[in-house]
């Protein structure tokens, strides 16, 4: 990996946007510089440099293997630009970082640049990552990006790659350097998740371990079991008293019933009913009597005259040709005086005036003209009937109405009536038979008294049951809370008992774990030993100088302290293959690298 690119926008002290040229400038006549050194005093950004390009890289992953979500976000907010306003300090709305970096694979080098930038939004901050390989969106699925450059550049060698002089004398410190080195070898060999999953299994097996709180929960079961049967027994108590209540209830229930039937058969119903039917007896006479009343009056008035239907209507027949005579004479009378004015006129000499006619023909035509208007007179009624009833228009119109009313509506009010009083004696008929049907108080007495009774007796009972169901169904109600209480026990128990067998099992998985650990340490420290034999001798620029070298495990299992670099050969021989070994913990007189010749 060879950096080309860094640039910053609103990151820590950095305001605004920067670039940082990191490509080697070469120099004429000196060759190439391959060092890029960033220099400045304290607090001008030289670390933010360093951290920019590990979260560019690796994100939340730059502060730790197990570090929340949340605390990722306090850190962005906490390293967002904050400029001032008026003197008042304020944190950037976004900010973010770019690193262009060249990087060999296979052989083949192409160019990566990453993008990260931060958004603000209220209290959380929202991150977007960008890779692109070439100038062009990778092949990877953006969700996998950061998989993807966690496989190019691994997050354990960060602590070794990216940091500043403070860290470097810190690698440089004997009592650090051995630990930081023993943690990135940790992290190289693939046995950090070793550790931490180990870690883990120890935390859990701590956490559940202890066969007392299986104990403590079959007791809890138990106790609750015993409380949860108590109030089935009290709830079968009460319904049995229940059941005992409802017998009884059903026994006054039959009795009443046949008390009943008993006061049915001495009439005791009509006697109940005695004031009932007396009231409907006397409206029934009042509107008997109200019927009559209208009768009568219709009687005195025109319903005489429906009883002459014939004689109604000949009267009505005659008035209205009385009427016609009458219209008929007014208008012969009309007539005839409009004939005589116009016989007058025709007579005259005005009419003739101005007209060239001889006294004869004018004679002729005036006889003429007046037999004319003779012929064309109305008949004057004369044969007809003589009027007998002499009456003004209005009158006869009154009369008229009277035969109307006579002939039509009245009939159908009178049957109406006669129907309704016909209806009401029937229903007096049926009243006063109930009534007669009625016995005397001194027989119904006794078995009122006993029906009364019977009914306070039952009112009773209804009264308990009543109350008997409001303690059951509080007694249900607390049967069912403590159910529920010992089944969430109960699964409790199974949990926990489910709990031991997965603390047995986490138990064989620990030493299961510690097998598999020091299978991985063998294997990755052989490929580490290959790799350093071929190191070396590059180095060295001899090829076989180094034949092996063995490098012991509690080198890695219990962290990097010392380690002699010094080749120790026999005298008088010559350089051959050698064994370099690697020694952990011995004194510094025993630390060495064999030579196996």
């Amino acid at each position: 990996m060879i950096g080309k690119v860094l640039k910053i926008h609103n990151w820590g002290v950095f305001r605004g946007r920067h670039s940082f040229d990191l490509e080697h400038v070469p120099q004429s006549g000196e060759g190439d510089r391959h060092l890029t050194v960033f220099s400045g005093h304290n607090g001008a950004g030289k670390s933010t440099l360093f951290q920019a390009i590990a979260l560019a890289l690796h994100g939340s992953l730059a502060l730790g293997d197990r570090v929340s979500r949340q605390a990722y976000n306090d850190f962005l907010l906490s390293r967002l630009h904050r400029r001032s306003a008026d003197g008042t300090p304020l944190v950037s709305n976004q900010g973010g970082v770019e690193l262009g970096f060249l990087y060999m694979q296979s052989g083949q080098p192409f160019e990566i640049l990453v993008k990260r930038y931060w958004r603000r939004t209220s209290r959380n901050v929202l991150e977007t990552l960008t890779v692109l390989q070439d100038g062009e969106p990778s092949d990877v699925d953006p969700a996998d990006y950061q998989i993807w450059l966690n496989d190019l550049v691994p997050p354990g060698l960060a602590s070794l790659s990216f940091f500043d002089a403070e860290r470097l004398d810190a690698l440089a410190n004997p009592e650090q350097h051995n630990g930081l080195l023993g943690k990135t070898l940790h992290r190289l060999l693939g046995l950090d998740l070793v550790e931490r999953l180990q870690a883990d299994l120890d935390y859990y097996t701590r956490r559940g371990g202890g066969g007392g709180r299986v104990s403590r929960l079959r007791e809890e079961v138990l106790q609750r079991q015993a409380v949860v049967d108590d109030l089935i027994a009290q709830l079968d108590q009460l319904q049995s008293e229940a059941e005992a209540l409802l017998a009884q209830q059903s026994d006054l229930e039959a009795e009443l019933a046949s008390q009943e039937r008993r006061l049915a058969a001495a009439g005791g119903n009509y006697a109940a009913r005695r004031p009932m039917l007396q009231e409907r007896l006397g409206d029934v006479e009042g509107e008997i009597e109200d019927i009559a009343d209208q009768l009568r009056k219709l009687s005195a008035g025109l319903l005489p005259f429906a009883l002459a239907p014939e004689l109604c209507q000949s009267l009505s027949q005659r008035l209205v040709q009385e009427v016609d005579v009458r219209r008929r004479r007014a208008a012969n009378q009309s007539w005839q005086e409009r004939v005589d004015h116009l016989e007058a006129a025709i007579r005259g000499d005005e009419l003739w005036h101005s007209l060239e006619t001889s006294p004869l023909a004018r004679q002729t035509l005036s006889q003429r003209l007046v037999r004319m208007l003779h012929e064309q007179a109305p008949s004057d009624g004369t044969g007809e009937q003589l009027s007998l009833h002499h009456l003004a228009e209005s009158e006869e119109e009154q009369l008229q109405s009277w035969i109307t009313q006579a002939l039509q509506a009245l009939p159908q009010q009178v049957q109406t009536l006669g129907q309704r009083m016909r209806a009401l004696r029937s229903e007096r008929q049926r009243v006063e038979e109930d009534l007669n049907r009625a016995p005397d108080d001194e027989v119904l007495a006794p078995i009122h008294a006993e029906i009364m009774r019977l009914q306070d007796a039952l009112t009773g009972l209804q009264r308990q049951q009543k109350d008997l169901d409001k303690r059951i169904g509080a007694l249900q109600f607390r049967r069912d809370e403590r159910a529920r209480e010992l089944q969430h026990a109960a699964e409790r128990l199974a949990a926990a008992q489910g709990g031991e067998q997965q603390l047995a099992l986490a138990e064989q998985s620990k030493l299961v774990l510690r097998t598999y650990q020091d299978a991985l340490t063998r294997q990755r420290l052989g490929m580490l030993e290959e790799r350093l034999v071929a190191a070396f001798n590059t180095i060295c620029r001899k090829e076989h100088l180094l034949k092996d070298a063995c490098i012991n495990p509690t080198v890695v299992t219990s962290g990097l302290h010392s380690i002699s670099q010094e080749v120790v050969l026999p005298k008088g021989e010559t350089r051959g293959e050698s064994t370099l070994v690697l020694l952990d913990g011995a004194p510094a007189g025993e630390k060495e690298l064999a030579y196996d010749a």
